[in-house]
């Protein structure tokens, strides 16, 4: 049995990162089904990789395309922080951004599928794989990468983790006891969009795992009572299992081909997330 630590290592910290942007989404927005994908965050990601392989295919760029991908998320992602970090004191039109982020997902699907036809067109090599987030391709850089991204923003969720609780009781409540609700919503939202775009930018879409990780934990009573909990030790539990599902993805290939985790997560994600939308229901 073949054991890549530096591997299983960075899906626990996808893990960790995709259960967070989740968590913190669905503080902020108040709604439970609100995730990295309702809010355009994973369009996003879909459209810089989109943008790193129409310079690698057609400008001839030498260079891998999860490091390009994620150099144009931060030049998308820089100048949207500091137009927030100006406007720190107005409140978020939440239900604004909410279906803005699902016409923008429409709008990167439809691109999606017109680049494809072009490139198939033209006997060029797409990567579709995108749809289907895995662990195939990375490095030791990665790691480090990761790694020293997860102490700042494990730091930073722990500083924010006492309001952002308060927060989650409502706005108005968290308004009464002083909280500047406005500048936390939006260092969450900020965060949430990073983390997503820096998984989706190196290892592709996960689909249902920030949407439902977060549920799955407010499932056990550890967490479902303290949101404290679940946004600093839920993490870490969810990233453990990411990277165990992956472990076995690597370990059981269907006909010599390794099934992409994300794929996985995608299909069991689903079915999870009817199960416990229908428990709750019934309850």
């Amino acid at each position: 049995m073949e054991i890549d630590i530096v591997r299983l290592l960075i899906a626990f910290l996808c893990g960790y990162f995709l259960t967070v942007s989740g968590s913190l989404a669905q503080i902020v927005t108040n709604n439970k089904l609100a995730s990295s994908s309702t809010l355009g965050f994973d369009g996003v990601g879909v459209l810089v990789i989109l943008l790193a392989q129409f310079f690698i295919t057609f400008l001839g760029f030498r260079y891998p395309i999860e490091h390009l991908s994620f150099f144009f998320f931060l030049i998308l992602f820089m100048p949207i922080c500091l137009i927030s970090l100006k406007t720190f004191k107005q409140n978020l039109n939440l239900s604004k951004i909410i279906l803005i982020g699902l016409g923008f997902n429409l709008f990167v699907g439809g691109i999606f599928s017109i680049i494809q036809f072009l490139f198939l067109a033209i006997n060029f090599e797409f990567p579709t794989g995108i749809w289907f987030g895995n662990f195939k391709f990375y490095d030791d850089n990665v790691l480090w990468l990761f790694s020293s991204i997860f102490i700042i923003v494990f730091a930073l969720v722990k500083k924010l983790s006492a309001n952002l609780a308060i927060l989650s009781l409502g706005s108005s409540f968290a308004e009464g006891l002083g909280i500047r609700t406005a500048k936390i919503s939006k260092i969450a939202l900020l965060l949430s969009f990073f983390l997503t775009g820096l998984v989706v930018s190196y290892f592709g879409v996960f689909s249902f795992i920030g949407l439902i990780f977060p549920h799955i934990l407010r499932s056990f009573n550890f967490f479902k009572f303290d949101m404290k909990r679940e946004l600093i030790i839920g993490p870490l539990c969810t990233g453990a299992v990411l990277s165990g599902l992956d472990f076995v993805c690597f370990q059981v290939p269907f006909y010599g081909a390794e099934i992409p985790v994300g794929m996985v997560c995608s299909v069991v994600g689903s079915f999870v997330l009817l199960l416990l939308l229908t428990k709750k229901s019934s309850t």
